[in-house]
């Protein structure tokens, strides 16, 4: 009976600090895990949870921290979020509601509509409310130019400001563009016009 009450206790804590806070959850499956004091809640088998437009789906969730304010995801996990025109697809995922802060530790996809972007690579850090992302270990990243061409870049790691609509490719950066490639240890494209500016010691092919 008494685990019955705190389990019971605990729930309506978590409704309340998500309906204070436009938080929903879901899963076919929940658990209460009580660990040095501090409440856990994990849902399974489909769960979901959504903070204003940002919808993550994942095989386990994990709800923690003080108000609820960590998200750890695990196993088939898809990021949507239509208003920020973004769509992340990886197998491990944590989330930082306080800092609106989300770290990838394995490989991940990205999908920028709203920027006509696409990248994969082994780790990334995505700030959302600065909509600043770095991609990190073997980074590829493919842009739809408005001529209709693909930009293929790759580097070690990227910083992409979704904010400035700019490009940071370090490490062994290189593009490859309507038939051109560019090589430098820094290369930044502008998404705005696609131009291309290269840093350190640079090399090229352009076929004229």
């Amino acid at each position: 009976m008494r685990r019955w009450i705190l389990l019971l206790g605990i729930m309506l804590t978590l409704f309340q600090t998500i309906a204070a806070e436009s938080i929903t959850f879901s899963g076919g499956e929940s658990s209460i895990v009580l660990r040095d004091g501090r409440e856990n809640v994990v849902l399974s088998g489909g769960a979901s949870v959504s903070v204003g437009t940002l919808s993550i789906s994942a095989d386990t969730i994990t709800l923690s921290g003080s108000g609820w304010r960590f998200v750890t995801c695990n196993g088939g996990i898809t990021v949507t979020d239509p208003e920020r025109g973004i769509t992340i697809r990886t197998s491990s995922l944590w989330y930082d509601r306080e800092e609106e802060r989300i770290l990838i530790s394995t490989w991940y996809e990205i999908d920028d509509t709203e920027n006509e972007v696409s990248a994969t690579g082994g780790a990334a850090e995505y700030l959302l409310g600065s909509e600043n992302l770095r991609l990190d270990k073997d980074v590829s990243l493919l842009r739809s130019t408005d001529d209709g061409t693909i930009m293929r870049c790759r580097a070690e790691s990227v910083i992409f400001s979704r904010s400035e609509n700019t490009v940071q490719l370090r490490g062994s950066a290189t593009v490859d563009w309507d038939g051109d490639r560019y090589e430098a240890e820094v290369i930044s494209v502008n998404l705005s016009d696609d131009t291309i500016s290269l840093d350190g010691r640079i090399k090229g092919t352009i076929n004229g």
